[in-house]
Parts: structure tokens; C-alpha cells; sequence
């Protein structure tokens, strides 16, 4: 069966950042920031067709204060929710296979633009 190179793009709110996430948060704190952010993004991900994933990769374009890898949640919560809505097995590296992250000024402020780019 031959596969087919097929991408969406989402545009999200920013993340929480990182060095914040893990600064002597409670996990019950943790947890509520992630289900949050993972709920904008599967409510985003509902905009489309339901995905059938073998392989994908993000490309994260985004216009914030954060450093990029403050930026990294927001690509955890968008594999993850990948995984949660049953769209790919897993985020393993069988099935996740490559992640960018980008500054880009050009973009409304606060706003992370993701290309997801998949394989059937």
C-alpha cells in the first residue's frame, strides 16, 4: 500500500513554557495546564476529517517570548493528543520522526502556528 504525503495546519494560543511547567509546580497543577492546552488542541483537530497517521512530523512556527525550547510543550501536547484521539499509535520515533521549531516575528503575537505533516 503506497503512502500518501498529506499536512494541516493549526493555530494555536501559546503554551505553557517550560521552565515555568517545571519550577516547583504541583502535578495536579502540571496536569490542568496540559489537559487545558491538549483541549485546544484536539478542539482544533476536530476542524478536520478524522486522521488515519503511520508516520508524521511537526513543524512549529511561533511568535512569543519564549526561547524555542520553552516552545517544546506545545509540540508534546500536540503529539500527544495525536496519540489520545487515536490518530497514531504513539509519538515513538516508529511513528514520530521529526520536529522543527521556528521563530517567526511575522506571526500575531502570542500565536504558535503547527504544520503536521503525515503519512497514511
Amino acid at each position: 500500500m503506497k503512502e500518501y504525503e498529506k499536512e494541516i495546519t493549526l493555530t494555536l494560543g501559546k503554551p505553557p513554557s517550560l521552565n515555568k511547567f517545571y519550577a516547583g509546580r504541583h502535578w495536579t497543577v502540571r496536569k490542568r495546564l496540559a489537559d487545558d492546552y491538549k483541549r485546544m488542541v484536539k478542539d482544533a483537530l476536530d476542524t478536520f476529517d478524522p486522521l488515519t497517521i503511520s508516520r508524521f512530523e511537526l513543524r512549529v512556527s511561533y511568535n512569543s517570548r519564549f526561547d524555542c525550547d520553552n516552545s517544546i510543550l506545545c509540540c508534546k501536547f500536540v503529539a500527544d493528543s495525536l496519540v489520545e484521539k487515536g490518530y497514531v499509535a504513539d509519538d515513538s520515533p516508529k511513528y514520530y520522526r521529526k520536529l522543527v521549531i521556528l521563530y517567526d516575528p511575522d506571526l500575531p503575537k502570542e500565536t504558535y502556528k503547527i504544520i503536521i505533516r503525515y503519512y497514511e
